[in-house]
């Protein structure tokens, strides 16, 4: 009777060991919004911490709504050109929102403590990271931090991500992220939360959607009879494509233009920070 006893509680214990884990994971799933697969919102550039080193690199990033989970993530590539995606969920957005507007605060009320090392101040949440390095691509769950630390006279809003572990195998091996560390000034930061605005994130999903609903709308069609009443489509939209093409390069220029100055901006904006 026993041993009976034991094996249940065994069990019981392992099942909520799975539920709580399952928790975790679906906790960025919970939304489902759509089937398109991804849909750029905006762009703008943060500083990452090197992966071996202690240096900063300036990093181009996007955002991006992913219509699979209902996440909004940060795109980029890091320093070993793997391409990776922060994504966020409806409470992950407004914790960081929050985050921004205690750091907001604080720095201008000069109670920032000038320390190099990451100060945990301003709250957590659960995310969802994908990286990819060529054909193949891992997933994990990991926790991050908002606080802030000092490079050198200069603060900077940071994003701890801390390191996490795969729950799938590729093939004998249990992928693993070591975590990383996002630089943010103020107005990166407020530029990043103006891309990850509710309603800019609406208006990127009705583009999508509203554009599958118009094709729907033109494939089921079906004459009832020759006095049904309808309305004719309009002709079609002719393309110019030498004006996209020429739209696309002046975004690439501007997108290198911003990284060039990015340094001296980041800099500028930050050295005359003075604790009282």
């Amino acid at each position: 009777m026993k041993k009976i006893l034991a094996v249940f509680v065994l069990a019981a214990v392992c099942l909520s060991g799975v539920s709580a884990k399952k928790t975790i994971k679906d906790h960025i799933d919970q939304v489902k919004i759509g089937k398109f697969k991804e849909v750029d919102i905006s762009d703008g550039v943060f500083r990452l911490k090197k992966t071996f080193g202690s240096s900063l690199i300036a990093t181009e990033y996007t955002v991006k709504l992913y219509g699979k989970d209902g996440s909004v993530g940060i795109y980029y590539k890091n320093d070993l050109a793997s391409k990776e995606s922060l994504r966020f969920d409806k409470d992950g957005r407004d914790a960081l929102r929050k985050a921004y507007e205690l750091y907001i605060q604080d720095y201008e009320a000069k109670k920032l403590k000038k320390s190099k090392k990451f100060v945990e101040a301003y709250g957590a949440a659960r995310t969802k990271l994908v990286w990819k390095l060529l054909s193949d691509s891992a997933t994990v769950h990991p926790k991050v931090y908002f606080g802030y630390c000092f490079v050198g006279k200069s603060p900077y809003f940071c994003i701890k991500v801390r390191s996490a572990t795969s729950e799938e195998k590729k093939g004998d091996v249990i992928p693993q992220h070591c975590g990383a560390m996002i630089y943010f000034t103020r107005s990166q930061l407020k530029e990043l939360l103006d891309g990850m605005d509710e309603g800019e994130i609406q208006k990127a999903y009705e583009s999508v959607v509203g554009s599958s609903r118009e094709l729907a709308e033109d494939t089921d069609y079906e004459e009832e009879s020759e006095e049904a009443e309808y309305e004719e489509a309009p002709s079609d939209i002719v393309v110019d494509k030498d004006s996209r093409k020429s739209k696309k390069s002046k975004k690439e220029s501007q997108k290198n233009e911003n990284a060039v100055e990015f340094e001296t901006a980041a800099e500028a904006e930050s050295t005359d920070y003075k604790e009282e």
